[in-house]
């Protein structure tokens, strides 16, 4: 028998984990995703026998998810020189230069396209790569044509980039890492309060962060990557155990520790001082679970 311990885990070890369970861009980007972050309170009741971060995926996110060609977006373009685009703009076809030692250049790449566009077709804003985000987590601004820019913002809110929990990026990004811990929590809380609803008046437009897949918008990783985002979550949490710490319906839904069989229940989604058995499921302090066997399995050999 062994133990599946959720706290002891090293940022170069993320899979054992993961397989058990700037400037404000508000202006630049309207509400697309607003359609996908609402969801009804009746269909909590419509679908039993489902876990509510289920029916939220089948509802709302399963469709953008699963359907959208995202391609172009997570996967580098091809890198090409001037003259394969025979010296003129990618859009509107003027004749460009790169100059000599760039002086008198009329053009620049995109970073987005890998393309060279003229600088009327170039944007002054600059934007966060979605394939390079995804690559190396890296949220740098980047130059970018005004196609480009119109692109990345109508779906900026969209939580269509998927890190799996696989991904290398974990393994060097502590960020990172830390942030799929939290959602962890988020997502293993929202399927066991009593009221899912209590979840999505805080989250609001953020409700991705309780599905089991780790689906991010580009807004997301760039506020993960500056902080913003996580604090605000861990503030979230907070709220939400405490009300979970004092509802008799939540804690009915724990569990006992039968090591220390302490009358205090254990909830799996509290991942820090709670770990479980990866023989027969049964949740135990992690504290207890260090210092003795699962007793449920020793009671069945």
């Amino acid at each position: 028998m062994s133990w599946i311990n959720q706290n002891q885990v090293t940022v170069n070890k993320p899979n054992n984990f993961f397989g058990i369970f700037s400037q404000s861009r508000d202006s630049l980007h309207p509400d697309s995703g607003e359609q996908f972050t609402k969801l009804p309170p009746h269909l909590y009741t419509k679908h039993k026998g489902k876990k509510p971060s289920q029916i939220l995926y089948d509802e709302i996110y399963k469709e953008i998810i699963e359907t959208l060609n995202i391609n172009r977006f997570t996967q580098p373009p091809p890198q090409y020189e001037l003259k394969e685009q025979n010296f003129k703009c990618w859009q509107c076809q003027k004749p460009i230069s790169n100059g000599f030692l760039t002086i008198g250049a009329n053009c620049d790449l995109c970073f987005f396209h890998g393309r060279y566009f003229c600088n009327d077709c170039m944007s002054v804003v600059r934007m966060p790569i979605p394939w390079k985000a995804l690559e190396s987590f890296d949220l740098r601004h980047y130059k970018v044509s005004k196609v480009a820019q119109s692109e990345i913002d109508k779906l900026y809110d969209l939580p269509i980039l998927e890190i799996p929990p696989t991904s290398k990026l974990l393994q060097f990004n502590k960020t990172l890492f830390e942030f799929l811990v939290l959602k962890r929590q988020i997502h293993l809380l929202y399927d066991m309060i009593c009221d899912p609803k209590l979840v999505q008046t805080l989250l609001d437009k953020r409700m991705n962060l309780c599905l089991k897949r780790n689906c991010f918008s580009l807004k997301d990783l760039y506020e993960i990557y500056n902080g913003s985002l996580t604090k605000v979550i861990q503030g979230y949490y907070v709220i939400l155990f405490k009300h979970i710490d004092v509802c008799k319906s939540c804690q009915k839904r724990g569990h006992i520790c039968s090591i220390c069989q302490r009358m205090v229940p254990i909830h799996a989604f509290d991942i820090k001082n709670v770990t479980y058995c990866d023989a027969c499921l049964k949740v135990y302090h992690r504290d207890c679970a260090e210092q003795k066997s699962c007793p449920n399995c020793l009671q069945y050999r």
